[in-house]
């Protein structure tokens, strides 16, 4: 695989690049004049590139044609409580190389942990740089900070939308999964305290579905890993038929 790079705005013609991006060619990568990479950017199109310039500041690029990314198949959404700490760069990390095409931070009754100041951008910037290392087309769009009713009020009623619940009357993800799946789908964690009950109504009165993931208690993080995990094996499954 050719060595990649992200561009939020790409276009042809000659690029000039700054700061992380001209370091990580240059000091990372080692790269020069005449080599070859791709670039790509947030929505999935991408382009060959080669280095026509390297100063100790910048890095100038001549960016190819550019090749739209079709529409993908299924897509998948992950709307979760925030972890504390490093465990929310985890996350945004490892949903971005599962395929992840989007990302909300959800504000939750029992929520501990709400993101503040640069952290939003630092999650774009780790989602863009998860994106260079799996290969993927695209990145997730990191949303802003939602409220769970506003979610629900505004969320696209033909999206299949999934809350996780370690309710007695939760269906078995692999129960879902055994079916053909959904061109879009939307799926809630709550905080580690669990959702409550008026959330848990509220989900019931918008048509969610409750579904469980594992017997035990997972982390924020862990249950998005696993849901994550679970949505980009039922969709490969259902692409390769």
């Amino acid at each position: 695989m050719a060595q990649r790079i992200f561009i939020a705005q790409l276009q042809t013609g000659q690029t000039d690049l700054t700061a992380q991006p001209a370091r990580y060619l240059r000091d990372v990568l080692r790269l020069g004049i005449g080599d070859l990479l791709e670039a790509f950017d947030a929505s999935g199109s991408a382009a060959s590139a080669k280095i026509l310039a390297v100063t100790s500041g910048s890095v100038t690029l001549e960016i190819g044609p550019i090749k739209t990314a079709p529409p993908a198949a299924h897509e998948f959404t992950i709307a979760a409580a925030i972890p504390k700490g490093a465990r929310a760069d985890w996350m945004i990390e490892k949903i971005t190389e599962l395929g992840a095409a989007a990302f909300i931070p959800l504000i939750a009754a029992r929520s501990v942990s709400l993101p503040k100041g640069e952290k939003p951008q630092r999650w774009v910037r780790l989602a863009a740089e998860a994106a260079r290392q799996s290969g993927r087309a695209g990145m997730p769009r990191i949303e802003p900070l939602t409220a769970v009713t506003d979610l629900l009020n505004h969320r696209d009623p033909t999206q299949l939308a999934w809350f996780f619940s370690t309710e007695p009357g939760a269906i078995p993800i692999a129960r879902l999964t055994a079916a053909s799946p959904p061109r879009s789908l939307l799926m809630l964690i709550g905080p580690e305290g669990g959702w409550n009950p008026d959330e848990i109504g509220r989900f019931r009165a918008a048509g969610l579905t409750g579904v469980k993931l594992t017997p035990t208690t997972l982390r924020v993080e862990t249950a998005a890993l696993a849901a994550a995990s679970a949505a980009a094996l039922w969709f490969a499954g259902a692409t390769a038929e």
